[in-house]
This record gives structure tokens, sequence and C-alpha cells, in this order.
């Protein structure tokens, strides 16, 4: 096994100079995803749904900023209840997180947290307990499950994640975010409403798995799977709830039915306020917004990402990548800010110093912020 930060160049005085900034921080040092082998263009889910047909949908879907997206969706899935799925989806999530972290290629000795989160799971033990058992990782292994807090879900994962990793001196924390949105889809009926077909026509199904450590003294380190690459570490975090919005996002799950509610003032509510809760966030360490190199903006959806944008006074090249993810796997819910992390490690090679502010949005409506230093 390649460990972490192998066959990395000599640091430089400036490098070191850097390491000793962020003395102290978790590191994100892992970071691999895993999805389905299926992709369908817009076109074809709309004739799984059957909605091929329907003007409204095909509207929709057409201007939600998506190409094709990962799922995993048949007409015979398409027959079942969301309750009558349960065993299928548990294995397909636990599917996912096992490929996810076997690439990330860490011994299971080194663990001491395990945290796992879906937007929603109906079954148990949990993914966490899974891991656990199917990796013979240490019974003692802090592990925790987290639910319903879907797209938002990142920064409060890697903040739990990080607080409970200072119990744990000298182990790595484990974090998976695993989601089968195709799990809450159903096909069209007379009586759908118009929140159903927009919630069908943004989600993907999708796999992170991200490693978070301390690392001793000064040493440069690399994000698993891109050796070139400095690993990030957290500088700051924040959770946010905005007030009154509880029914923004809402699962709709009934014996016969099941979609994900949005409200179509979502965006608007994702955005309004926005600007002054990042100034002051950025702003209690001492920065302004154009402190910022690199923005990881939620892929929502193309009016999300247009309401962050416009809040934020943004250039479309600063949410380039987040419209591009968007375009190439849908929302994909809880992992969906990872694929925004991988593709930007991947495409802008972040340099020693510059920071990134993740930005997720998600039920509650909650807004987490995630400040990063490479």
């Amino acid at each position: 096994m390649k460990a972490i930060g192998a066959d990395l160049p000599t640091l430089q005085t400036g490098q070191l100079a850097q390491n000793d900034l962020n003395a102290g921080l978790p590191l994100i040092s892992g970071l691999q995803l895993a999805e389905p082998e299926t992709s369908f263009t817009q076109e074809d889910v709309l004739e799984l749904l059957g909605l091929a047909d329907d003007e409204f949908a095909q509207r929709i879907f057409g201007r939600c900023g998506i190409q094709r997206r990962q799922l995993r969706l048949t007409d015979e899935f398409l027959a079942t209840t969301v309750q009558g799925r349960t065993l299928a989806i548990e294995d397909q999530l636990f599917g996912d997180s096992v490929r996810a972290v076997d690439a990330l290629e860490v011994d299971p000795s080194e663990l001491g947290v395990v945290v796992s989160a879906s937007l929603y799971s109906l079954g148990g033990p949990t993914i966490a307990h899974r891991l656990v058992d199917y990796y013979e990782m240490d019974p003692s292994t802090d592990k925790y499950h987290v639910l319903g807090v879907g797209c938002a879900s990142a920064v409060p994962l890697m903040r739990l994640a990080s607080q409970a990793l200072r119990e744990c001196p000298g182990k790595k924390a484990l974090v998976v975010a695993a989601e089968s949105m195709a799990g809450i889809l159903m096909g069209a009926r007379p009586d759908d409403t118009r929140s159903k077909t927009v919630g069908s026509a943004i989600f993907g199904d999708g796999c992170a798995a991200v490693l978070i450590e301390f690392p001793d003294g000064a040493s440069d380190s690399s994000v698993d799977g891109a050796p070139a690459q400095r690993s990030p570490s957290i500088i700051a975090s924040k959770v946010h709830q905005i007030p009154g919005t509880l029914d923004a996002v809402r699962m709709h799950l009934t014996s016969e039915d099941s979609y994900l509610h949005l409200v179509r003032e979502l965006p608007e509510m994702a955005g309004d306020g926005l600007g002054g809760l990042v100034d002051d966030f950025l702003g209690a360490e001492g920065l302004g917004r154009g402190a910022v190199d690199h923005w990881l903006i939620h892929p929502g959806g193309r009016r999300i990402i247009e309401s962050i944008q416009e809040a934020l006074a943004l250039s479309n090249e600063e949410v380039a990548v987040s419209y591009d993810v968007l375009a190439e796997h849908g929302n994909v819910g809880t992992p969906s800010i990872f694929y925004v992390m991988r593709r930007t490690l991947d495409r802008c090679q972040p340099r020693a110093g510059e920071l990134g502010l993740m930005v997720t949005v998600g039920p509650g409506v909650t807004v987490g912020l995630l400040l990063l230093r490479w």
C-alpha cells in the first residue's frame, strides 16, 4: 500500500512556513468517489418515469442544467414501493461505500472514527456499523450515522469527524456519504404535483469516502489518488439554519408514492442573506471574499448555483466546476460537494497557501460553510 504523502518533492522554506500555519488543524488527506455504472440522459429518465409526453416535465428536465446522471433505475425497480426497495437500497449504499473506501487504500487499523450519512435509510445496522464489521476494525471504533441532512451534510459530517478524532490521537477518521436518490423515484401518476416532477429532474446516485487526520509536525501530504496535489486543512466551519424554511425541502413518503418535495422558492431562500453570512464567516478569520481562490458551490440545480453566484457576486469561471459536476452527475445529495471538491482538485490543482470556501445547501434549509487552506 502506498502511504499518504509518499513520493512528494522535498519541502521548501515557504512550504514549511505554510505547514506551520496549518499545524493543529484537521487535514482532508483522502477523497475517493464511487457511483453506479449505469448513466442516463434526461430523455432516458423522462421515458422511464412515464413523463416523455409531459410538456411541463420536458421543460423542467431540459432547463435544470443536467445532461447525464448516474442512477440505478429500471422498470422493475420503479414497479416497487420505497418500502419494498429497502434491502436492495441498503445493499447498494453499502456496496458503493466499500468501493469508495477501497479506493482510499487506507489501513483499517489506522481508523479511530467512522461517520456515515445518507438522506434516508430504512435499514439497520447502519453503514458505519457495517463498515467497521466488514473491514474488521477495532470493535471500539467510534461510529456515527447521520440521516436527513442531505445536500448540507458535508460540513457537519467533517465537523463531527474532526471533533471525535480529537479523542483518538494518532488515528484517522473515515467519512462516507452514500446516496441512492433513485430509491425515492416513482413513475408518474395522474395526480402528481409539480414538485414531484421537479424533484425527479435533478437527482442522481453516488458516494464519496473522505479521510481526515491531524498530521504530526510540519509535513507535506497529498489527497489520495492524486500524488501531485496538496491536501487542504480545515480552518473553520459553520452550519446555519435559515428560520422559517422547514417545509422547503422535505421527504414525501407514503405506502404508494415517494419523492423529495422542493418548493419553487428554494433557490431564492438559499441566496437570501448568503452574502452577509459568508462575509461574517470570513471576517471572523480576518478575510474577505477576495481572499478565496476556489469556490466549491453546491451543484443543487441550475437555479441554486445561479442564486449563490448572484448572492456572492461570483464570475462564471468561479462556479464553472459546479456547473460541470451538475451537468455530468446531477445533484447526488449527501456527497454532492465532494464531487465538486474532487473536480476542483483535478482541474485547478490548488497551490500551497490558496484558500477554498465550500458552500452547501440542504434541508432545513441549512447552509454549510467550510474554509479550507492548501
